[in-house]
């Protein structure tokens, strides 16, 4: 007699494709967010790491 299942048509159930999609795109947002924070921390790494270089050979009088 049912129509299925009720707990499908409330808002808030896990399973219902809106929610499941508000999940993945939380999830791919998230994603995305942290790669560009550790692109941001290799960069910042490799530039500092050269700038001690840098002052290094100005140390050594290599470099002026």
């Amino acid at each position: 007699m049912g129509g299925g299942d009720l707990n499908l048509k409330k808002s808030w159930h896990p399973q219902t494709l809106r929610n499941v999609e508000k999940v993945w795109k939380a999830e791919q947002k998230h994603e995305a967010e942290r790669k560009k924070i550790e692109e941001l921390q290799r960069e910042l790494q490799e530039e500092r790491a050269r700038e001690e270089m840098q002052r290094y050979a100005e140390d050594m009088g290599t470099v002026r």
